[in-house]
């Protein structure tokens, strides 16, 4: 059972034990965190008041930047295992200590967990995804975090649907010994990892001296406006960031605006989280499992589009139907657009830049640039706070929505010459993507009719990378492309290997050009040439190989021809085989080798395999 379920999920024999821990960690974190968040949330709405969720969110953003650039500190300093076991219990602790507050009456307990509770899983997800990128190289990482975030997943629906009952039984409040508990079951799985895994979880003293440079505020604005400068890219991903975190504090106020008003006791509240988010979790999970990354449908700039158009629409059901199922509407569309498209294409963009400019650019939009957007989304909602109805917030939100939007068509536009500009400067970096994702990033027609024009003037080692980036998207009359671009070039080497990438759909059309490289001087080329008639279909190839057959002196060469040749007359052509095995000739011996392997007669396996090659 173990061999099926590893073969079947592409998980090695050696590293089974290591995934099964590394999954049961973020199963308990995810499964920990829910249920913090659904009493938290509970909690702050029904005994503190949503008004005060817009000041709350300020709060929780800037805590957030402290406390992000305090862990990074110690990150440097500790092992990355035990710093995720020492949270996980400082975590847990907190909370139930602050559980014993509660019956004291004191008011302000409450936004302090709803600030905790963000703090937390956010940490806590950080330092796990920090351990498991030591754990995992990045070939294992690529196969098994799709894996390892789906068993988070699952945690989360299990923690969601749980906690109605599980508050039923013990009481709500003492859903936060509850956390204490998931907590202190992570740190004791992280204990035992260490125990069985020691060489893996030691901290590479490398690493720790080097740790990250603290950049000032100021820095970063001094580091980014050079990029701005130089890319439009820089620009967009700047207000792809911004305004849709002005727009997210204004969804999440109206979402938990809307609830507050649907359940009257705290009771009905907590069930509706529960089973809404596990729920939520599900389809977000059977999205992620069957959809994938839709995106290289249609190119990056299309499906950047999908999110705002949504959140517009979203908006425009809270301002005509300001109820429960608006707000289900919104959470739910967003999170999965989110999830499943939204973030893997930004990702992909920010993938273009080179490590070195991403270094600069992430952390400004990641710290800088979200929080100056969570602030003006909460400075809209309280300075409305008192005005007018918290529908009415979907009007402002549009507009930002709407330049999202505008944002997302400047990209569309100019996407081919943000690309090609990024190309030219040789500033784009295309290694660390994906084939799938290269797929999506020159989806668009445009970018590749001025990719293959490129292609066709390009000559050399220049000629060979266009054809490497261009042979994966599946553009039509491709191979028309590569002939005539092999017939333009005279880099022998460049030839060859062009056409490698040949394909057996070329045609008819093909033979003329791989006659003309046809050369007993240069039998490297000649050798080429025959290897990539042999991918067409014999009878389309019959002229050429027996020319080559009866014209060519070189034993190999005529062996690649003789296996086109023995799939249409197997009888004429064993003899020639037969009586190279039989040679004497060490070089005929290995042509017959040749020869037999690539005809995929049977009948050749054993003699084969008793003829050795000198």
């Amino acid at each position: 059972m173990r061999k099926v379920l590893g073969d079947w999920l592409k998980i090695y024999e050696d590293e089974i034990a290591l995934f099964l821990w590394v999954l049961l960690l973020l199963f308990l974190i995810r499964t920990s965190s829910i249920l913090f968040n659904n009493f938290a949330e509970t909690a702050f709405l029904k005994r503190f008041g949503v008004e005060y969720l817009p000041i709350v969110q300020v709060i929780n953003s800037f805590s957030t930047f402290f406390i992000m650039a305090f862990i990074t500190g110690l990150m440097a300093k500790i092992p990355g295992s035990r710093m995720l076991g020492y949270m996980l219990l400082f975590s847990g602790i907190s909370v139930a200590l602050l559980r014993f507050v509660i019956p004291m009456g004191f008011e302000l307990i409450y936004p302090v967990l709803y600030i905790l509770k963000a703090q937390y899983e956010a940490l806590l997800v950080l330092l796990f995804w920090n351990l498991s990128n030591d754990l995992f190289n990045t070939r294992q990482s690529k196969r098994l975090f799709p894996l390892i975030t789906a068993g988070g997943v699952i945690g989360g629906i299990l923690g969601s649907f749980a906690t109605p009952p599980l508050a039923k039984l013990i009481t709500m409040d003492n859903l936060m010994f509850a956390y204490l508990i998931t907590t202190v079951i992570g740190a004791v799985v992280v204990k035992m990892m260490g125990t069985r895994f020691p060489a893996l979880l030691v901290k590479d003293p490398q690493k720790k001296k080097q740790g990250k440079k603290k950049i000032a505020f100021l820095q970063e604005f001094k580091d980014i406006l050079p990029l701005m400068k130089q890319s439009t890219l820089v620009k967009i991903l700047i207000l792809l960031t911004l305004l849709p975190n002005v727009a997210i504090p204004i969804i999440n106020y109206q979402f938990s605006y809307a609830v507050n008003d649907t359940f009257a006791t705290q009771g009905k509240m907590l069930d509706f989280f529960g089973y809404f988010r596990g729920a939520m979790n599900i389809v977000s999970l059977i999205i992620l499992l069957f959809v994938g990354r839709v995106y290289g449908k249609w190119g990056l700039p299309m499906v950047l589009m999908f999110h705002p158009v949504n959140y517009m629409i979203a908006f425009a059901g809270f301002l005509l139907k300001f109820d429960i199922f608006s707000a289900m509407y919104a959470r739910v569309s967003t999170n999965v657009i989110r999830t499943t498209m939204n973030n893997p294409a930004r990702a992909v963009l920010m993938g273009l830049f080179p490590l070195e400019y991403r270094a600069i650019i992430r952390p400004f939009l990641r710290g800088t640039v979200v929080r100056i957007g969570i602030l003006a989304g909460s400075g809209i909602i309280i300075v409305s706070e008192g005005w007018f109805h918290p529908r009415y917030l979907s009007i402002a939100a549009m507009v930002f929505v709407g330049g999202w939007i505008l944002t997302t068509v400047w990209l569309k536009k100019s996407y081919s010459n943000i690309l090609l500009d990024l190309i030219t400067r040789n500033i784009i970096d295309l290694k660390s993507l994906e084939e799938k994702d290269l797929g999506s990033v020159f989806a668009d027609k445009t970018i590749q009719s001025r990719m293959i024009q490129n292609f066709l003037d390009a000559r050399g080692r220049d000629a060979l990378w266009h054809a490497e980036l261009l042979k994966p998207q599946g553009i039509p009359d491709f191979d028309t492309h590569l002939l005539r671009v092999i017939e333009q070039n005279e880099d022998d080497p460049t030839r060859i290997e062009l056409l490698a990438m040949l394909s057996p759909e070329a045609g008819e059309g093909a033979l003329p050009v791989l006659k003309d490289l046809v050369n007993p001087e240069n039998p490297a080329l000649t050798l080429a040439a025959v290897q990539a008639a042999n991918r067409f279909p014999p009878e389309l190839s019959k002229g050429f190989a027996q020319d080559i057959f009866e014209t060519q002196v070189d034993p190999e060469i005529k062996a690649y021809a003789v296996s086109s040749l023995y799939q249409l007359d197997p009888e004429k052509y064993r003899e020639v085989i037969d009586r190279w095995l039989d040679s004497d000739n060490p070089t005929e011996r290995r042509a017959g080798v040749i020869a037999s392997g690539a005809g995929k007669d049977p009948a050749y396996v054993s003699p084969v395999r008793g003829t050795s090659d000198p």
